[in-house]
């Protein structure tokens, strides 16, 4: 049977020139297939890539920067290849969390979710978060919405009822491929007794839900939560495209019915070509998250700690694997931080090797721990060329701040020194060190 890359490719395999730009190599786990697999785009020069947004009812939390920085830093590595992203993420600012809180403050659903849209954005600037090529909101798009939905309906896969328009999964074969979950355990989040089955899910609810309340052929509603998705990457990429990225948790049901909704428009398959998803942020073993109400947000965390000391202990785990959020372990990773700060002081020309150990881990399914290795190894051979370049594709300043290059005071000192004027020597010595910076001289 053919595979998922060979049936976008028309039932042949991608030629070989189809790859990302200056990385041939670059490989990529995708959900879909459980492997690793080369990055192969559908056209040679650029990426699309979509990311699930925020619903904006709340502040975010270290859990949605632990996905988006992922996202951010793959994307800036994309781009300094020489590739071109459009980088899409969906504001979801419709749904019963905005309505409910809206009406429990007070406040109108637009108030509500511009608010907590602003503060999304503020914090993503706040963690050096700026790779996003486009904000799409789900309420601009509701005329791409309800011309999905009716297609979909035009095609017998959803029905209406009583209630809203839902999608028949009984009509979808490949429904569950992505979770690989067994069929009772997929059942949709929307009960309802209208609903041919327990699986089927909403493409448009019927009702009044204050402002957020638009008329369709099939009755006055609102968009379900899945169907946003689906016409909002549609209009900007089509039917299919490079890369669907999000939380683990969005696997079942968000993804599942994104792919039922998107791939059986007119039977286009896959929908993506990988499905890149992060693992949990956990909390004393437990998902952090606002219904168990043990997350900390972004704009509290900052109070302690700053954006480099975040973006670093994110990467210091593989985007795929669980991270523990532990004062101890961001703590720790402030301190490693600061020692590649504290011996990147000379600056003594590129290191090939430590340039190469870099990009081959970037390109080893985005392993970013062995990045940081391999940041390490240059802050210790004085690459800070390179310390420079590659922390603006990790978005951390590997490097102090200073007025001047530590470098260019370390050879002013060495001279003075040199010529016995220890007096001038020991001042700038004295403002390094005040600085944060250890100096250590050798014997004359």
């Amino acid at each position: 049977m053919p595979s998922p890359a060979e049936r976008m490719f028309g039932g042949s395999t991608p030629p070989a020139g189809v790859r990302c730009k200056g990385i041939d190599t670059m490989e990529l786990y995708s959900t879909l297939s459980r492997t690793v697999e080369p990055l192969v785009t559908l056209n040679p020069d650029r990426v699309s890539l979509f990311v699930c947004g925020p619903t904006v009812y709340d502040y975010s939390h270290l859990g949605h920067a632990r996905t988006y920085v992922v996202f951010d830093v793959l994307v800036k590595y994309l781009r300094w290849t020489g590739k071109e992203v459009f980088y899409l993420q969906n504001i979801t600012d419709v749904d019963d969390k905005i309505i409910n809180r809206a009406n429990a403050e007070g406040v109108s659903q637009s108030y509500l979710s511009r608010k907590f849209e602003t503060e999304y954005l503020r914090d993503m600037r706040a963690v050096g978060i700026d790779a996003v090529s486009y904000y799409a909101r789900a309420t601009t798009h509701i005329p791409e919405i309800i011309n999905q939905v009716g297609r979909l309906l035009a095609r017998n896969v959803a029905y209406v009822t009583g209630s809203g328009v839902y999608f028949n999964v009984d009509t979808f074969e490949r429904n569950g491929e992505l979770s690989r979950q067994h069929r009772t355990n997929r059942v949709s989040r929307v009960t309802d007794a209208t609903k041919h089955n327990p699986e089927d899910f909403a493409l448009w609810k019927f009702g009044e839900y204050g402002e957020y309340t638009w008329d369709s052929p099939w009755g006055r509603g609102r968009p379900g939560w899945h169907i946003e998705d689906t016409a909002i990457s549609e209009k900007y990429f089509g039917q299919q495209y490079d890369i669907h990225g999000g939380g683990l948790d969005l696997i079942f049901p968000h993804h599942e019915a994104e792919i039922a909704q998107m791939e059986s428009l007119e039977g286009k398959y896959p929908m993506v070509r990988y499905w890149l998803h992060t693992g949990f942020l956990t909390v004393k073993g437990e998902k952090m998250s606002k219904s168990l109400g043990n997350f900390i947000t972004i704009r509290d965390a900052l109070q302690t700690w700053n954006k480099d000391v975040l973006r670093y202990f994110i990467l210091l785990s593989h985007y795929r694997s669980p991270l523990q959020a532990t004062e101890e372990g961001i703590a720790n990773a402030a301190r490693a931080l600061e020692h590649i700060r504290a011996i990147a002081i000379k600056d003594t020309g590129v290191n090939k090797e430590g340039r190469k150990a870099f990009t081959d881990a970037m390109e080893s399914d985005l392993n970013t721990p062995m990045a940081l290795a391999a940041i390490q190894a240059l802050a210790a051979s004085g690459d800070l060329g390179a310390l420079k370049e590659f922390g603006e594709i990790l978005g951390v300043n590997f490097l102090r701040e200073t007025s001047a290059p530590i470098s260019i005071l370390q050879d002013i000192r060495a001279e003075l020194r040199a010529k016995k004027q220890f007096e001038v020597a020991d001042m700038i010595r004295e403002r390094i060190v005040a600085a944060g910076i250890t100096i250590t001289d050798a014997p004359l």
